[in-house]
């Protein structure tokens, strides 16, 4: 194991120390008496008389309010539109406990460089400020199943409004959380061109697993409970093989390519020497992954 690849993963383990003391123990306690995913999402829906729906595709950001089962959610996205209209559209999602929500899509297209293309960021349920993710969005498996639902909802609004006013087709792309929101979104929409999940398999409880493990933390639930209520791989398998780009980091300590790489075996994984946070410092190869995708699609 060479000094970068060691320092790569230290820097994984300090952020992954602070999210596993920060998680409350009552994630774990409510997984009995939790809904499920597809009862959420069907009582989460936009507030149309909150939200002003024709002004999502202009620049800047806007708010969206949805109506759920734990009451009023306040979200927004953030837009820079294509000069052509018809312009395809990339959907994309922040990580999670990332704050501010835009800051890895920031990185990834810079203000200053033009884009082909129409361009959302999506900010999830409970991520106003950096503390609300894991009290809130963490404090039960419903909560969890919330920020999922909430980002899904706002997806879909962004990608009817676009494709309302001429954008000739949508991809969905994110980091991490925002990576297995863009597989669920296909997975459940099924209306996406492509999916560019980068530094995330939909396999999230093993990622709690392998934190728990990391640390000794004693786990209330047993290896196949957790994967019961937060493997979300049967959403991925619903998205065809041949519209899934993955791109996983060697030294990723928050999804190991050992216990996750498998997931993408008919798919053309692309893999990147970096670890978790490392990748979003240096975005450059991210920015080519999701560029030459939609280079392909634009030849297709």
């Amino acid at each position: 194991m060479n000094f970068r690849h060691t320092m790569r993963q230290q820097l994984d383990k300090a952020v992954l120390f602070s999210l596993n003391r920060r998680v409350p123990d009552s994630l774990e306690s409510s997984a009995a008496e939790a809904p499920t995913l597809e009862d959420v999402l069907a009582k989460t829906e936009v507030d149309r008389r909150q939200t002003a729906v024709y002004q999502l595709t202009a620049p800047g950001e806007h708010p969206v309010t949805l109506q759920t089962s734990m009451g009023e959610i306040h979200c927004r996205v953030k837009t820079r539109p294509a000069v052509d209209p018809n312009a395809p559209l990339l959907l994309f999602h922040h990580g999670f406990n990332e704050y501010p929500y835009t800051n890895s899509w920031q990185r990834l297209f810079p203000q200053a460089v033009p884009l082909p293309f129409h361009t959302v960021c999506i900010q999830a349920p409970f991520h106003h400020n950096w503390l609300e993710p894991v009290q809130k969005g963490f404090v039960s498996v419903q909560s969890v199943y919330q920020i999922f639902a909430g980002s899904l909802r706002l997806m879909e609004l962004v990608q009817q409004q676009f494709e309302a006013e001429g954008a000739t087709y949508t991809a969905a792309a994110g980091v991490s959380w925002g990576g297995i929101t863009s597989m669920m979104y296909e997975g459940v929409m099924q209306q996406t061109q492509a999916v560019i999940p980068m530094l995330a398999s939909p396999n999230l409880a093993q990622v709690i697993w392998d934190i728990s493990d990391l640390f000794n933390r004693p786990m209330q639930l047993t290896q196949a409970e957790l994967r019961q209520h937060l493997d979300f791989t049967t959403y991925y398998q619903q998205c065809a093989p041949n519209r899934v780009f993955p791109l996983l980091g060697e030294s990723d300590l928050f999804f190991r390519m050992e216990n996750h790489a498998e997931l993408f075996a008919e798919r053309p994984l692309v893999t990147i020497p970096a670890g978790h946070i490392s990748a979003m410092w240096h975005t450059a190869p991210m920015r080519d992954h999701v560029l030459s995708v939609l280079h392909q699609l634009a030849a297709s």
